[in-house]
């Protein structure tokens, strides 16, 4: 063939592949018309700030001045006239517990921290409106404010001598159960606790109605089934208040039986309205959840993904001293002492040969690991089995998580990048509360106290690095404590001592945290956790800057609106101040 006919023909083959692909792909498609423009505020952009923001279709198309967006506004597009208001990222809240936050919100309420007394008068009431045998579920109690013997399961039998009565601590950690509740589960003096899990007991041997860790997640299998709309009813009140606060993604840090038809259900009748991560738990106190792990794709709907698990890897450094540490407590004292990893120090839930090789196979399916890691010993468990992961794997699994770490031992923070995992920490619980201020620096002792959540370390470190409320063990999801909490280390309103002020980080990288490295974490930094063209609005109007009001004003903005992918989710009622 002559070469001139052979490039004819390569001409025409050319020519014609890319006819057809005009007439058949994107080229084809005529862009959506802007529908929706915020005018006349300031845009939080990664370039700083802008006047403007367009949206068409529910996707950023164009972020500039006024003038740049007005003129690209057809009448009949929507106008929000910010009056000067800020608008910022949607935020992510990577350790939350829907179900559970969404429960206590509808069973027997009572302050946390409250009182021996005031805990007994608000179950009595709750008992006085519950029909005989009906259980009484409530929360949270903080061990710090009992005088020692008063926490014990004849005042809830006073209180209510009809009703078996379980009350969650501030940590979803431990229960106080009344004799109604030992009786059911068989618990009796001579019961021994299984692995895992402890019997607190008074002088006489005799339990007190304080069950910890995997004996007092065992007892949620006693407890009458809810129906899936209940769990959703949950649910729903539960992200409906998150979404008032402008959190448009979150994980679901410990998605167990009882609740996942009642999450999947809300989110396949498009109720979720936020982009939802679900961790299944896996291990000794699973309480048989690990069982939807297979499922997991049938259960993944809407906005929901169920593609975490979620192990338990020790307790909490309170009162009960079940946190690991990698030397012992700074006083003895703990129920457990004597089943700890080591004398005095902590309650290793899971053994490294039943760890290390589940962490790996979670690894290769792609599957994420969110490990709850309090004390420093159980967060070095956690990222050896990481890096055993990464032996067996390679680097190309996914980005697990390290939740909590409460306290992380210097020789552990450059691990993040090296293993190409997630750092979660949680900074609605630093400020001075009781947890802080007394159990756990009861427990520690005031060296100890020094390392306590090493935000500043891990952000420096260059691994990704997310924050999570853990609510309902903390009373409020409100992440706007935490993004001040974050810069001050102090009480909200920037007063009094700060808790390791070499550990404050500054306000653009408290707000990467709660936008960029959460939708980064979530794998949807290409749709979401900034504002710029071609991500999807999701975005929040602010009563205030936070980037440039005082700092110790922070925790007092208010979100007016927020938006998911361009609609309304969330509207403040009239009258909210500016």
């Amino acid at each position: 063939m002559p070469l001139a006919k052979a490039q004819s023909i390569v001409r025409f083959g050319t020519a014609s592949l890319l006819a057809m692909v005009a007439a058949t792909g994107p080229a084809q498609a005529q862009p959506a018309p802007v529908d929706l423009v915020f005018v006349h505020g300031t845009v939080l952009t990664p370039a700083g700030s802008a006047q403007a923001l367009a949206v068409a279709n529910g996707t950023i198309v164009a972020v500039g001045s006024d003038a740049e967006i007005e003129a690209m506004a057809p009448a009949a597009a929507q106008k929000v006239d910010l009056a000067g208001r800020t608008v910022m990222p949607g935020l992510y809240d990577m350790h939350v517990h829907t179900y559970f936050a969404g429960r206590d919100k509808l069973s027997c309420r009572f302050a946390q921290g409250a009182g021996a007394a005031a805990i007994a008068a608000a179950v009595k009431a709750c008992a006085a409106k519950a029909k005989p045998g009906e259980w009484i579920l409530g929360g949270s109690w903080v061990g710090a404010a009992f005088k020692p013997g008063e926490q014990n399961r004849r005042l809830l039998d006073a209180a209510a001598p009809n009703n078996p009565v379980m009350l969650n601590d501030e940590s979803l950690h431990s229960v106080w159960v009344n004799s109604r509740v030992l009786e059911i589960a068989g618990i009796t003096r001579a019961t021994k606790a299984p692995e895992g899990g402890v019997i607190d007991r008074d002088a006489k041997s005799e339990p007190t109605g304080v069950l910890r860790e995997v004996i007092a997640r065992d007892i949620e299998r006693f407890i009458p089934k809810p129906s899936a709309e209940m769990q959703a009813n949950a649910i729903k009140v539960a992200t409906d208040e998150m979404l008032s606060y402008g959190i448009v993604g979150f994980t679901d840090a410990a998605v167990r039986r009882e609740m996942i038809e009642g999450l999947s259900g809300y989110a396949r009748s498009g109720g979720l309205k936020q982009y939802a991560r679900g961790c299944i738990v896996w291990g000794p106190n699973s309480g048989d959840s690990e069982a939807f792990i297979p499922q997991r794709q049938a259960w993944s709907v809407g906005r929901l993904k169920l593609d975490c698990v979620k192990m338990f890897l020790d307790g909490v450094p309170l009162e009960g001293r079940t946190a690991v540490m990698l030397v012992p407590y700074e006083h003895r004292g703990g129920a457990h002492d004597d089943q700890g990893p080591g004398e005095g120090r902590g309650l290793k839930l899971i053994p490294e040969d039943k760890l290390f090789p589940a962490v790996t196979a979670f690894d290769r399916q792609g599957i994420q690991v969110k490990f709850h890691a309090a004390g420093d010993g159980s967060v070095r468990e956690a990222v050896e089995a990481i890096a055993a992961a990464r032996k067996a794997n390679g680097d190309t699994g996914p980005h697990h998580e390290i939740g909590h770490n409460t306290f992380i031992d210097v020789a552990d923070v450059t691990k993040g990048r090296e293993l190409h995992f997630t750092w979660e920490l949680s900074p609605y619980i630093w400020w001075p509360t009781p947890i802080t201020s007394v159990d756990i620096a009861k427990a520690v002792g005031a060296e100890r106290m020094k390392r306590l959540w090493p935000m500043r370390d891990v952000v420096e470190s260059g691994a990704n690095v997310v924050i999570g409320s853990d609510w309902p063990v903390v009373p409020s999801v409100n992440p706007w404590i935490a993004f001040e909490t974050l810069v001050t280390r102090q009480v909200p309103g920037a007063t009094g001592d700060p808790i390791n002020a070499g550990q404050r980080i500054s306000r653009e990288q408290a707000m990467a945290l709660l936008t960029r490295n959460g939708a980064a974490e979530m794998g949807r930094l290409d749709r979401g956790g900034t504002l710029e063209q071609g991500k999807l609005a999701d975005l929040i109007i602010l009563d205030r800057n936070p980037m440039t009001v005082p700092v110790g004003e922070i925790h007092q903005t208010k979100v007016l609106a927020t938006y998911i992918a361009g609609e309304k989710v969330f509207s403040a009622p009239e009258g909210t101040s500016k």
